[in-house]
């Protein structure tokens, strides 16, 4: 009964925010804009033009619901998770005979309700824009696509839990400035790597998540249908360690 109470108040203050809604309005203008820009367009190389056709289609919509996520895992983890845990609203949190362990179970599902929102527009604007029958070609693996969107959800998984903890660690504006730096960093220092630099700071990057892997792992899966089993383990282990870090955190008022 108290995880339903918990998951009530939870999806009834994401409703209040009016979250869900911009999800579906940003997200469909950013997948029909970019997604028919694409289709338009074609590639020169070599003096031979490529029609961009439903397969790079659905590579580039799966780009897109990558940064809608790591978006929307900005704004429901750096301002609305820790709602509950700042300020006067915190001794609910310890007052209400609650398991902490509920509260990222909570946070989790309703994150994955708003996800499955995305994958849902990812998939409507597809469709609008190439047809339903592009959806039924066999130029490109349903189970590649499946693993892309798996990969993308356990990666702004992770970040949501990220930006959960620092901002209740640091404050809202100091994790958001923060994220968006190591975020940029570390796709720049992973591009960096891969075409051979060597440097001291390849010891640091190893240690980190690897989100300069990420679009690399997308774009293999995407293309070969190789499963990136590594790449799963790699992030399930650093979601594991985001929700326990949040999990201590809210051990305590602050």
């Amino acid at each position: 009964m108290t995880f339903w109470i918990l998951w009530k108040e939870s999806l009834r203050y994401i409703f209040r925010s009016r979250l869900p809604l911009l999800l579906l309005v940003f997200s469909f203008f950013l997948h029909y804009v970019g997604v028919s820009a694409f289709k338009e367009s074609n590639w020169y190389s070599n003096g031979i033009i490529s029609v961009m056709g439903p397969r790079e289609g659905m590579f580039v919509s799966i780009y897109l619901t990558l940064f809608m996520g790591v978006f929307l895992a900005a704004i429901y983890g750096v301002w609305m998770v820790p709602y509950f845990h700042q300020g006067e609203r915190s001794l609910m949190t310890f007052v209400l005979p609650v398991s902490k362990w509920w509260y990222p179970l909570v946070y989790s599902l309703s994150f994955l309700l708003l996800i499955l929102l995305e994958y849902f527009i990812l998939f409507g604007t597809f469709a609008w824009v190439f047809g339903k029958s592009a959806l039924l070609q066999p130029r490109f693996s349903w189970g590649a696509v499946t693993a892309c969107l798996c990969l993308v959800f356990l990666v702004i998984h992770f970040l949501l839990y990220f930006f959960s903890a620092f901002s209740l660690l640091l404050g809202h504006m100091t994790t958001l400035f923060l994220a968006a730096g190591s975020f940029i960093a570390l796709q720049v220092a992973g591009a960096l790597f891969r075409l051979g630099l060597d440097h001291k700071a390849y010891q640091v990057y190893r240690w980190m998540p690897p989100l300069g892997e990420l679009i690399f792992s997308l774009k293999n899966t995407f293309s070969q249908g190789v499963v990136p089993y590594s790449q799963f383990v790699c992030w399930i282990l650093w979601t594991v360690i985001g929700i326990l870090f949040f999990r201590w955190l809210i051990r305590h008022p602050r």
